[in-house]
C-alpha cells in the first residue's frame, strides 16, 4: 500500500498534476486583483494602513527602502500574513493565495522569495545582508506552511517557465506604439492588445496631457475595431487607421511563428534556473537577434525587453 502511495504522488509531480506544478505568484496579477483606489500605491494604500505593526516591519525590510512596503512582493507578503489585511482581501487574491491552505500560499510566496534572491545573487553576489534577509524570510515561510526550504525551491523550479510563459505570452500578443498626424496637429500614444484565445482586439490611446484620459476600443477582430475607430472621424483619418493597421500586423504573436515565441521563453528560463555569464549573454543575443530582424522584429525585441523588465528591475536595461 505504501508503494502505491509513493507511486502515485512521484506521477502526480512528473505529471504537472500535482502541486509542485502550479504556477509560481505574479506579483503584479495579484496586486491588480486589490484594485487600488485611484492615486493608491503599494507604499500608500488602505490595505497596507490595516497591517498590524510586527508585519509591516517584518516585511517592509525585505528589499527597496527598508522601512516602507515599497515593492509588489512586500506588499504580497503582508496582505497574506497579516491577519487583519487577510480577511479584507477581495475574491481574486485569495483564489491566488488562498487564506485556508498555508502550504500552498507559502510554496508559491516562498518561491516568489526565492527568485528574488536568485537575481540578488547574480547581480549584486557581494550584498550577503539582502541575501541574509531572504533567508530568515524562506525560513519564516516555510514555518508558516510547514514547507522546507528544499520543497521552496524545487516549486520554483518547476514553475519558473510558466510565469515566464505567462508574462511573454502576454507582451508578444501586444504592440505599444506611437501614433503622429502633424497636418492634422494629432499625437496619441497607443497600445494593441490581442487576446490570443478569442481573437479579440482591443486597442487603447491617449493624448499627452496635465491631466490624461484613456480611450479604449475593443472588438471581436482586427478589422471590426478598425471599423470602429473610422467610426470616430473627430479623432482618426483614413491614414490614422491605415496605421494602426500596418502596427497591429507586428505584434509577435501575428507576426511570427510560435518557434520565435519558444525560443524566447527557453533563453529567459535558462536564466533563471542557472543564472551564469553563458545564460545572461544569451538573453542580450536573443534581444539583438529580434531587434536586428527590423519590422517585426524590432516590434518582438521590445516584447522581449518588456518581458525582462516585468520579471526583474535588473533585467531592464537588456535592449536599452
Amino acid at each position: 500500500m505504501k508503494k502505491i502511495i509513493a507511486t502515485v504522488i512521484i506521477f502526480l509531480l512528473v505529471s504537472g498534476t500535482g502541486i509542485f506544478a502550479q504556477a509560481l505568484l505574479n506579483t503584479d496579477k495579484y496586486l491588480a486583483a486589490f484594485q487600488l483606489k485611484e492615486g493608491e500605491s503599494v507604499r500608500d494604500n488602505d490595505y497596507v494602513w490595516m497591517a498590524d505593526n510586527e508585519s509591516y516591519e517584518r516585511f517592509a525590510k525585505l528589499n527597496g527602502k527598508p522601512d516602507i512596503i515599497d515593492t509588489n512582493l512586500e506588499f504580497a507578503l503582508l496582505s497574506y500574513y497579516s491577519p487583519p489585511v487577510t480577511s479584507k482581501r477581495p475574491a481574486g487574491a485569495n483564489s491566488m493565495l488562498p487564506a485556508n491552505n498555508a502550504r500552498v500560499s507559502g510554496l508559491k510566496l516562498g518561491a516568489a522569495v526565492y527568485k528574488e534572491q536568485v537575481e540578488i545573487s547574480y547581480f549584486d553576489p557581494g550584498n550577503t545582508a539582502a541575501i541574509a534577509r531572504y533567508d530568515d524570510m524562506l525560513q519564516f515561510i516555510g514555518g508558516k506552511g510547514s514547507i522546507t526550504r528544499q520543497q521552496i525551491e524545487q516549486y520554483y523550479r518547476n514553475g519558473i517557465k510558466s510565469l515566464v510563459i505567462e508574462i511573454l505570452d502576454g507582451e508578444f500578443n501586444k504592440i505599444v506604439f506611437t501614433l503622429r498626424n502633424t497636418s492634422q496637429n494629432r499625437f496619441y500614444y497607443m497600445t494593441m492588445i490581442r487576446n490570443p484565445q478569442s481573437g479579440r482586439y482591443t486597442l487603447n490611446y491617449e493624448t499627452p496631457a496635465v491631466v490624461t484620459t484613456v480611450k479604449t476600443i475593443s472588438a471581436a477582430a482586427r478589422e471590426t475595431l478598425l471599423n470602429e475607430m473610422a467610426k470616430r472621424t473627430g479623432e482618426f483619418s483614413k491614414s490614422d487607421i491605415d496605421y494602426v493597421r500596418t502596427q497591429a500586423a507586428l505584434i509577435p504573436a501575428v507576426a511570427f511563428q510560435i518557434s520565435v515565441r519558444n525560443d524566447a521563453v527557453n533563453v529567459i528560463t535558462a536564466f533563471y534556473l542557472n543564472p551564469n555569464q553563458d545564460t545572461y549573454n544569451a538573453l542580450k543575443a536573443k534581444w539583438q537577434d529580434l531587434y536586428g530582424q527590423k519590422e517585426p522584429g524590432q516590434a518582438a525585441a521590445a516584447a522581449f525587453s518588456r518581458t525582462l523588465a516585468a520579471l526583474s528591475d535588473s533585467l531592464a536595461d537588456i535592449g536599452l
